[in-house]
């Protein structure tokens, strides 16, 4: 007994993975894995014990009548499943113990993972054997009217079972544990979500598919971008003419760019306040950090209609305004030009707002109090100490708030288009239509558009990139 308990402390971390699978393999035979539906009705839940020992279905239905009987089958399957989960649980609880050498324990891994398989395969044609083309056409309905699908249970074997799979195959290739290797599945997700689509777009900006079936290269998406279009809109309540995208670039610009300044002088001395009470007291400063997070839970779009309904000819601004005498009748916010200018960037710096707070505050609660107490006895007054201390030393947090705040603010198209009822168009907008259009065209143009976008980001964070390593390099000069 000893000697079993001092194999079991040194026993490594694939084989309990692996006894934990054929566990649940074996245990799956009594666990409802399938759920029989008739007329689009969940009718009976079935393991494979209860499909032995229940195995006929009767009911009535408003067309007539259902009679099955899956006796033979379950039987078959029945009898192949509890051999596989059975020589599984005890091949993966015997050779662990009782053999030492590498070639048998490999041999012992192999089997165990070619029972895995076997259980999983046995489960995938129980799922799709089990009502069969006589059954459906005898009882006169179809496929999508009688068919048998898988409970959450059998979704959980599936899984188990590969996890199990993956331990084994672990075991027989002798691999040692490196944690390199939870680094792969995020590679993959960058190569697969990130590398990918942006190949994608730079091929779809350059090639349009051909009538023949191929691929021709154009430049056509380019022509639609710069084409010689120019187009009178008003910035600042001036009038100015220009090229048209131009155009609706420069006012995503100037969102992004108030977007960023107003989240940065609202986010800092909060941010601020927020770092100096978290030395003295970290429960009040965590309570008040999350009413900043809090907002980032609703939805946006929610919380934008929830503004333009707030600065509504009838809204709740309004109604304050027009009780306490301030005015006489309601004000359309919302229709002039410069007051809906200045409410949607006001709404986009609230809904950006945590995106700054929260590296400003990881940087400024870690910064050390004893360089301010040096400055001070040094001479320095509270504001040079801050202009030249503390703002210094926080400037990797305002870079990346900057990031943070500035790139998806330029694309971001939901608060203008709600707030001003599609009668201000921005970037975004632009590249969804062009995205949306049926002409090859236009569509290669928002692939374009989203290139150039890509090419004036990596060289905005390039530079801001530059910003923060010469603000980390930077000493305190008094």
């Amino acid at each position: 007994m000893t000697e079993l308990k001092a194999k079991i402390k040194v026993m490594p971390v694939h084989i309990f993975v692996m006894l934990f699978s054929a566990v649940y393999s074996f245990a799956s035979i009594f666990i409802p894995m399938f759920e029989l539906f008739i007329q689009y009705v969940p009718f009976r839940t079935y393991s494979l014990f209860t499909l032995i020992l229940n195995p006929k279905v009767y009911t009535r239905i408003r067309s007539g009548s259902v009679n099955l009987n899956f006796q033979s089958f379950a039987a078959v399957v029945f009898v192949i499943s509890i051999v596989l989960a059975v020589a599984a649980l005890t091949l993966s609880l015997a050779f662990p113990f009782y053999y030492n050498s590498g070639k048998k324990r490999k041999i012992g891994y192999l089997s165990v993972l070619a029972l895995f398989v076997g259980r999983a395969v046995c489960h995938v044609i129980t799922l799709s054997k089990m009502v069969s083309e006589d059954m459906i056409s005898s009882n006169g309905l179809t496929p999508q009217r009688l068919y048998v699908a898988q409970s959450f249970a059998g979704n959980l074997l599936i899984i188990v079972l590969f996890i199990g799979v993956a331990a084994c195959l672990y075991g027989a290739l002798n691999l040692k544990m490196n944690y390199k290797i939870f680094a792969y599945p995020y590679l993959a997700w960058i190569v697969i979500f990130t590398i990918l689509p942006l190949i994608l777009i730079l091929f779809r900006a350059f090639f349009t598919k051909a009538a023949g079936g191929g691929y021709e290269f154009t430049t056509a998406g380019f022509s639609v971008l710069f084409a010689k279009k120019t187009v009178t809109t008003r910035f600042y309540g001036m009038e100015v003419t220009l090229q048209e995208y131009f155009s609706i670039f420069l006012r995503s610009f100037d969102y992004a760019l108030w977007t960023t300044i107003g989240c940065l002088l609202l986010g800092y001395p909060a941010s601020y306040i927020l770092a100096k009470k978290s030395k003295l007291k970290r429960q009040n400063s965590s309570r008040l950090l999350l009413l900043f997070v809090l907002p980032m839970w609703m939805n946006t779009m929610l919380r934008t209609y929830a503004w333009r309904a707030f600065f509504s000819e009838t809204g709740v601004c309004n109604t304050i305004l027009q009780q306490i005498g301030a005015i006489d009748a309601p004000i359309l916010f919302l229709k002039n030009e410069i007051l809906a200018d200045v409410i949607t960037k006001l709404v986009m710096t609230n809904d950006f707002l945590p995106f700054m707070v929260l590296p400003l505050y990881s940087v400024l609660v870690k910064l050390d109090d004893s360089l301010s107490e040096a400055a001070y006895d040094l001479g320095a007054t509270k504001a040079q100490t801050f202009f030249k201390v503390t703002f210094p030393l926080s400037l990797p947090g305002v870079i990346s708030g900057i990031q943070m705040v500035f790139m998806p603010s330029l694309t971001f198209y939901m608060i203008p288009d709600i707030l001003n009822e599609g009668s201000k168009t921005t970037i975004g907008t632009t590249v969804q239509n062009f995205i949306l259009n049926e002409s090859t065209t236009y569509n290669q143009a928002g692939n374009v558009l989203s290139l150039l976008l890509l090419i004036f980001v990596l060289i905005t964070m390039g530079i801001l990139r530059g910003q923060d390593k010469e603000a980390g390099s930077g000493g305190m000069t008094l």
